[in-house]
């Protein structure tokens, strides 16, 4: 039976991390061959994502994760299935309001391979239903540019500030989220979408400091053909594509001066005139803007409008920094080694290396932290992150300490070298790095397996993200990767 069911096939399984679910049951040789389980969200999300039924399983201490509980629910798709233990009301409830209506219960004795089998067929019944009646749903949230797709706020000053971002999203209000750079403007402004009335219309994100500013009003209020030389076809500003959604503008305090009558003037009256033409067009927009710089100063130089202030600032939000959270640095270092989307591969990181990361001021805030995660990856060889492993600034080395050569591909039974043994060029960056590091455990797997599955299944990854990844290698040729297509 065992060999009939590919990991394709298998049951999707997202343990909700310290819930205290009891996935060692799940793991166990009874029912091992049903699921695959995992605690990265991403790992689960893309398995979803490429049409594998999937479960989310949650253990009876969820309220003390009742936040990543709530983000993850409201990521997953409505034919989700989730796994609850028997009696707990509250939980049920809390799952239906999310909107995933089918779920199982258990206990300590129950049957889970029974269990996991009923699960599967309940799900494929409401898959088979969804897709009968995919013509008559309404379209799904666009996501936004660049949006991260995990997130994780665990400290009581975030659970605080979130509640206060709840809160706001059931009124139809303009918010403003000021914070320094890196601390997740972008993720707060995404939550308050999801949790709003809006949440099934789009969710546009536009950085205001990235819009060259010959272009500023076409990007923003749309312009027809032939009105200035490239305009080449009609094409609707950003307020018209995230029309009945929310319009998050990032860096809004860098936005030229000559533009912000206009733009006043459209959140005023919610309606604008494309360039070149004298036809307005309503919009229904909820709009949240975000800057790293005190707007009330650059009112004072004369830097930004002190009326377009008044005007964005109907409720503001402070997102404290990283340094301010630090249950948040503990939850997002751990979040950012399990997940694969941090140098392509799943990782633990041991508890000192979280002291560390602890102790550390984090000017650059979450970015600064992820580069960090990043840059331990390359150098962690055993799939753990260890304090030895953890650099905040630029690896240097002098020639003295380089080995005459580059060491053989490492293995997982290679001791994991110190800082000394690690060649990186001194002029290679961490994406090159991270590329060079990629391929030594993705060949190493490849050659200590009898296949890619199985190579795939050892490094902690779909099949399908092995091909990809081989498929991207391949085509970048870096030195010393020609022997990567085998076998």
């Amino acid at each position: 039976m065992t060999a009939n069911i590919s990991t394709d096939q298998r049951l999707n399984v997202l343990a909700v991390r310290g819930t205290g679910f009891p996935e060692e049951r799940l793991r166990a040789d009874a029912v091992e061959y049903l699921v695959s389980i995992t605690q990265a969200n991403d790992t689960f999300a893309e398995r979803a994502a490429s049409g594998a039924t999937s479960c989310i399983a949650v253990g009876p201490a969820w309220e003390s994760e009742d936040t990543y509980l709530t983000q993850v629910l409201q990521q997953a798709r409505e034919t989700t299935g989730v796994l609850i233990p028997e009696g707990d009301l509250k939980l049920a409830h809390f799952v239906g309001a999310h909107g995933l209506a089918v779920f199982e219960t258990y206990t300590e004795q129950s049957d889970w391979e029974d269990l996991i089998t009923l699960m599967v067929s309940t799900l494929h019944q409401l898959i088979s239903q969804s897709t009968e009646q995919s013509a008559s749903r309404p379209r799904p949230s666009i996501p936004s540019r660049g949006q991260r797709k995990q997130v994780v706020f665990g400290d009581p000053v975030s659970k605080a500030m979130l509640a206060l971002v709840q809160r706001v999203a059931q009124v139809d209000v303009t918010a403003l989220l000021s914070g320094p750079s890196g601390v997740g403007k972008e993720v707060v402004a995404q939550i308050l979408h999801n949790a709003s009335s809006r949440a099934a219309g789009p969710f546009i994100a536009l950085n205001c400091s990235a819009m060259p500013e010959h272009l500023v009003e076409s990007i923003l209020f749309g312009h027809i053909k032939g009105s200035f030389t490239g305009a080449v076809k009609d094409q609707p500003g950003i307020f018209e594509e995230a029309h009945q959604g929310t319009l998050f503008l990032d860096e809004v305090g860098e936005l030229p001066l000559h533009i912000q009558p206009k733009l006043l003037r459209v959140i005023q009256e919610r309606k604008a005139a494309r360039i070149g033409s004298t036809r307005e067009i309503d919009f229904d927009v909820r709009l949240v803007a975000a800057t790293n710089r005190d707007l009330v100063n650059l009112v004072k130089r004369g830097e930004f409008r002190e009326d377009l202030l008044y005007r964005l600032n109907a409720f503001h939000i402070a997102i404290p920094p990283l340094c301010e959270r630090p249950e948040d640095i503990r939850q997002l270092a751990i979040t950012f080694a399990a997940s694969e989307q941090i140098a392509g591969i799943s990782m633990q990181i041991e508890e000192p290396a979280i002291e560390q990361l602890l102790a550390h001021p984090w000017p650059g805030n979450v970015r600064e932290l992820d580069n960090v995660i990043c840059r331990a990856k390359v150098l962690a060889v055993h799939n753990v992150i260890q304090a030895d492993h953890i650099y905040f600034d630029a690896l240097e080395f002098s020639p003295s300490s380089l080995p005459p050569q580059s060491p053989a591909v490492l293995s997982p039974e290679k001791d994991i070298p110190d800082i000394q043994h690690t060649v990186i060029q001194s002029d290679q960056d961490l994406v090159s790095a991270k590329e060079q590091a990629e391929w030594q455990l993705i060949q190493a797997a490849l050659q200590e397996t009898d296949s890619k599955k199985e190579a795939a299944e050892r490094l902690g990854i779909s099949p399908r993200t092995l091909r990809h990844k081989l498929q991207k290698l391949k085509t970048a040729e870096p030195d010393g990767m020609q022997s990567i297509g085998a076998p």
